[in-house]
């Protein structure tokens, strides 16, 4: 695509080095890397992290392109690694510049993507409904940001005859940048809602600012606004759909058929969708098509094929110990590209395996199209992959000699028996068109479970984490409690977020937890927080760092150590008790410590820390500072006898917002990473990341006479609806809710509990509802429904969170 000089020229920086490299990708992510000859890794510095801090390890993998920020990274030490770099003085400057000069040479039509809510399934769709029209470019996920739209902008080549791109901002000016690099012939604006409202001074501020995108457009898509709420320029050839009775198209959803009403003559479109986000997003859809040329009948047969946009991976535990990763809505090359990335990041499995189908019409010839495919497949070193599909299966002889090949998916299930063995110890991607029904081979590799389940999302865990980095300085590390299954979430599943999110520490409190921690490729220092005597050689094979809280563990540990022969410096981390009053070495006890730890030469102590008692309570205050205080007399004292360094930390997550003079070296985050914060403003900013849910089994028309479950202790005042759910004191739903103690959410209504929880279900009154077999119940899925779980337990949100049980099936679902 372009050489190092000329992104250079183009982009305001200045080229270094012996060889003028091609770039053919760009990439921001040091974890993405797939093919490192041709990549261009561009380093960002931001508040949260710092992409030079990968260079190093990047060269080691084989890249030798970086754009660099000026006085961020010293290049005279790579003068003889066959490296070259450009340097700039804002390298996101140099990139989004180069973007837009890229724009400037297609002269294909553009739709470019804007507004609140909407934007991802609005560019999913219109893909769905042109691609059999165009060969077009869109962008990858949720790239809609200042560093996601160029990347997104630089895939555009001579093959798409479309591209269609989304831009989000958060702050005034932001779109004027990303305006010009995508430069839409055509403009959408999806609708308008409250997120980033805290980034502008009003509603009307952030609505003109997003329709700079579109101000020039030659046709403009307008859904969700009021006429008066745009100026006279945004008005010029746009189309405003909307409810509201000034609309050019006014929207109205009956009996599956969507209506736009418009001045000269009314259209009706069946839709496959009923809920009002989706018919909104149709309505737009519809008339970008109807902009675009296209006749009702035509749009109107396109629309019923439309499929959900699954905005998230599914991860799932599968048979064999397979873990399988469902992407199963689209089969085109540059989504393919992102699942891969995605797999490769997984590498909790010894082997990987693709089950892919026949690729979706891009307007490239069938042979290069499954060439390009085999290539990424061997780029990410997949050990099996599986063809299914006419056309992928006629260019079997581009792929591995060992890959398999099926005509239809049936096929692939018939056969399944014969060739199951070759799908154990592996992470599975399943990606495959629509058409295909790969729903039924993700049924087919999954572990067989009941109805209940607890849905985890990496995306919001990921999100808290950010927040908390946010409350810390640059240079303050951060360890991350995953003990007890991570909160009941999952603690390997969790630990492979954390450290491909680039945490510092992990924490369990048993040995065996960091074994199966380790077992499952975590790579990160792990603290052991209760180091049991007979768990100490573990701790040692498997690298695990222990906490030594008494001379007792203490001794037992150097004991260890010189039975195994270990003379190398072992890190440990010192647990000073300064109120908590259960485990530590007091005050009393350290200048003993600091003598015994003298003549144990075999040790390197890696940290000292604390615990603090009441961070989440404003009448401990006075208390949690003389804790503060005893801590800071303490650590000073084993710097000044051990004469090196140590990590300082004594914060929990209620510590790290109220806290910030007592952050020292590290922090420890905990229940604030699942997305219960200490107060109401920090709740505010964290995403509950575990929802418990199930579905209705059984429903009966019960008559007062009658009672419901064990003991009879269900009495009726009146003839009630009961629905039976899967979900009992076995799977976490205490006995303590039942008899209306508490309840479950159906249909956003909460729903009390009758009678005894069994051991595998109970009963919920459902009277008055519109409730069918089969239909969602949640447990909990937000920190206010878990608060109340506990209340009614008379304990705390820890406690509802680590009770689900471990025969509850975890999915993991990631953008």
């Amino acid at each position: 695509m372009y050489n190092l000089q000329q992104i250079a020229d183009i982009g305001n920086s200045k080229f270094i080095g012996g060889t003028n490299n091609k770039v053919r990708v760009f990439l921001n992510d040091s974890r993405a890397l797939q093919s490192p000859v041709d990549t261009l890794f561009i380093a960002l510095k931001t508040n949260r992290n710092n992409g030079h801090n990968y260079i190093p390890e990047l060269i080691e993998r084989g890249v030798r392109s970086f754009l660099i920020q000026q006085n961020e990274f010293d290049v005279s030490k790579f003068k003889n690694a066959n490296v070259s770099f450009l340097i700039s003085a804002d390298p996101l400057k140099t990139i989004q510049t180069l973007a837009a000069y890229h724009r400037k040479q297609f002269t294909i039509p553009v739709i470019g993507i804007t507004g609140s809510n909407g934007k991802t399934v609005v560019k999913e769709w219109l893909y769905q409904l042109l691609k059999t029209n165009f060969s077009i470019c869109r962008s990858p996920k949720s790239y809609n940001s200042q560093i996601g739209v160029p990347l997104s902008v630089l895939n555009l080549n001579h093959t798409h005859t479309l591209a269609i791109f989304e831009a989000g901002i958060s702050l005034p000016m932001e779109m004027d940048v990303l305006a010009e690099i995508i430069s839409p012939t055509i403009g959408v604006f999806t609708s308008i809602g409250s997120a980033h409202d805290e980034g502008f001074a009003s509603r009307e501020q952030k609505i003109n600012e997003k329709l700079k995108l579109i101000s020039s457009c030659d046709k403009k898509i307008i859904n969700g606004l009021h006429k008066h709420q745009l100026t006279p320029e945004i008005l010029k050839q746009a189309l405003i759909v909307s409810e509201f009775d000034d609309a050019d198209l006014r929207t109205s959803y009956v009996n599956d058929t969507l209506e736009l009403k418009g001045p000269a003559a009314d259209h009706h479109f069946k839709i496959p969708f009923s809920d009002k986000a989706s018919v909104l997003n149709t309505s737009t859809c519809a008339a970008v098509l109807m902009q675009m040329g296209f006749k009702e009948n035509d749009i109107a047969q396109r629309i019923l094929s439309l499929q959900p946009v699954a905005l998230r991976l599914e991860i799932k535990n599968g048979i064999n110990n397979a873990l399988i990763i469902n992407d199963y809505y689209n089969s085109d090359i540059d989504s393919i590209k992102i699942a891969l990335n995605y797999l490769s990041q997984q590498n909790r499995r010894v082997r990987k395996i693709v089950i892919v189908s026949d690729l979706e019409q891009s307007g490239i010839l069938a042979n290069s199209l499954y060439k390009q495919l085999a290539e990424l497949f061997s780029q990410n070193k997949i050990d099996l992959v599986v063809g299914i599909g006419k056309e992928i299966s006629n260019h079997k002889p581009l792929f591995k000699s060992n890959s398999l090949f099926f005509a239809d998916t049936q096929s692939f299930i018939n056969q399944f028996k014969i060739i199951n063995y070759q799908f154990s110890e592996a992470s599975i991607l399943l990606k495959g068109a629509r058409s295909f029904g790969f729903e039924n081979i993700s049924r087919l590799l999954q572990l067989k479970s009941h109805d209940t389940v607890f849905e985890i999302d990496l995306n919001k865990l990921i999100n808290n984490v950010n927040y908390y980095k946010s409350l810390v300085s640059s240079n303050v590390k951060l360890m991350c409690m995953v003990k007890a299954m991570g909160y009941g979430s999952g603690g390997a599943e969790i630990a492979k977020t954390l450290q491909h999110i680039g945490v510092n520490y992990l924490a369990v409190a048993y040995a065996d937890e960091g074994v199966e921690l380790r077992q499952s490729q975590i790579t990160l220092p792990i603290m052991v927080m209760s180091p049991e005597e007979d768990a100490l050689e573990d701790i040692i094979n498997y690298q695990l760092e222990p906490e030594i809280y008494s001379f007792k563990v203490l001794n037992a540990f150097v004991k260890k150590l010189d039975a195994l022969g270990i003379t190398e410096p072992y890190p440990i981390h010192l647990k000073i008790d300064t109120g908590m009053h259960r485990l530590g070495f007091e005050e009393k006890d350290l200048e003993n410590l600091i003598s015994e730890l003298k003549n144990f030469p075999q040790l390197k102590v890696r940290s000292v820390f604390s615990h603090l008692v009441g961070t989440d309570n404003a009448a401990l205050d006075d208390f949690t500072n003389e804790q503060i205080r005893i801590f800071e007399k303490t650590y000073s004292a084993f710097e000044l006898t051990l004469g090196y360094t140590v990590l300082k930390h004594i914060c929990n997550s209620g510590g790290i917002s109220r806290f910030k003079n007592a952050h020292y070296d590290m922090v420890r985050l905990g229940i604030g990473m699942y997305g219960i914060g200490v107060h109401e403003e920090e709740q505010s900013k964290l995403e509950n990341v575990g929802s418990l849910i199930t579905r209705i089994s059984q429903i009966k028309q019960v008559d007062k006479a009658q009672t419901v479950g064990y003991n009879r202790n269900g009495k009726l005042e009146k003839d009630t609806t009961i629905a039976t759910i899967p979900i009992g004191y076995a799977d976490g739903f205490s006995r303590m809710l039942g008899n209306g103690n508490h309840g479950v959410y159906i249909a956003g209504k909460f729903c009390k509990t009758v009678g005894n929880i069994c051991m595998d279900m109970c009963m919920v009154d459902i009277t008055g509802m519109d409730c069918k077999e089969g239909d969602e119940v949640i447990i909990f899925e937000n920190a206010e429904q878990i608060n109340k779980m506990a209340a009614a337990l008379n304990s705390i949100s820890y406690e509802v969170l680590t009770n689900v049980s471990a025969r509850v099936k975890r999915v993991y679902v990631q953008e």
